[in-house]
């Protein structure tokens, strides 16, 4: 059964160059990577097609507001070209220069999804503090909305760490905890039901999310329903909202993972991803791993391919 890797990397040169003169969190390398490599790694994982995104720290670690725009649109223009080549095998999701650049992001959304055909756009778990629930970023959202928009959300560092020592980096323990931070901040300060037309895929199985969803949904409505707002969800609305996300299988497919997820997230928010090739190589111990999952052929072919066909429509209509 061919997959659709939804969570797939790439790094070109001058990006590699980028990170280099960049500083990197401790207990991160900067992986090499290569055409050749992505499509090596997808033969041997019966992936057909895989959907390419720029990982974090994305085109912020660029200094200044010029220069990160500028690493936007290179590696844009490089995923579009590389798409072009081999549009049955590649798709991207476009990169922006950050959402503090309010005006770089909306024009950045547009150009990706009007001029470039991106088959999404990624965005981050939080830019210099503020989660993608920040009043901040509606006008982001409602662009995003206006497109009827993929959008994939990869964690990154948090702007200020807490109870981090040199043997937990943040993409060791905490980037499960952002991916359920932005998520929940999207649900609780109702952005999430503002824009009902955004498809938003979490990272890595949504993280903790699985997990923290049921405390959530009762205690924000309960003990902590204080902090909530008019349009905030209430009630049922809490859980069906923290459902409504898409859930990417990218150094996710454990038992342990797997039995907390399939138990609680619709069969139609499942998806399947790589994390290529920032997963240290372990790309082929996790596929294993769900591969070895005991489930139904059924449920396999939502999680391998047909969510993602039914997502990408351009896809779809190459692959069947």
């Amino acid at each position: 059964m061919g997959k659709i890797d939804v969570h797939h990397h790439i790094v070109p040169d001058f990006y590699h160059n980028v990170l280099a003169s960049a500083k990197i969190p401790v207990g991160t390398s900067i992986p090499s990577w290569s055409p050749e490599a992505s499509l090596a790694l997808m033969d041997r994982l019966h992936i057909d097609a895989a959907i390419l995104s720029l990982s974090a720290p994305g085109a912020m670690l660029a200094r200044g507001r010029d220069e990160t725009r500028k690493v936007a649109t290179e590696w844009n223009d490089y995923a579009s070209k590389l798409r072009a080549a081999s549009p049955e095998r590649f798709g991207f999701f476009a990169a922006l220069p950050g959402l503090l650049d309010q005006e770089g992001a909306i024009a950045g959304i547009r150009h990706a999804l009007v001029d470039l055909k991106a088959d999404g756009i990624t965005l981050f778990t939080s830019y210099e503090g503020k989660y993608l629930g920040a009043e901040e970023f509606e006008p982001v959202w409602a662009e995003l909305d206006k497109h009827h928009a993929v959008v994939h959300v990869h964690p990154i560092q948090s702007r200020e760490p807490m109870f981090t020592t040199p043997f937990l980096p943040q993409p060791l323990i905490d980037f499960p905890h952002e991916s359920a931070r932005t998520a929940s901040d999207l649900v609780l300060s109702g952005r999430k039901r503002q824009y009902p037309r955004c498809k938003i895929i979490l990272s890595h199985g949504g993280g903790t999310l699985p997990y923290v969803a049921e405390r959530l949904a009762k205690l924000g409505d309960t003990i902590f329903q204080g902090v909530l707002e008019e349009k905030s969800p209430r009630g049922d609305q809490i859980m069906e909202d923290l459902k409504s996300f898409y859930f990417d299988s990218a150094i996710s497919g454990s038992a342990n993972v797997l039995d907390s997820l399939l138990n609680w997230a619709p069969r139609d928010r499942l998806l399947y991803g790589t994390d290529f090739p920032f997963a240290g190589g372990l790309e082929e111990y996790f596929d294993t791993a769900l591969e070895d999952y005991d489930m139904d052929t059924k449920l396999r072919g939502l999680y391998y391919r047909d969510n993602a066909l039914n997502l990408f429509p351009r896809l779809r209509a190459l692959l069947g």
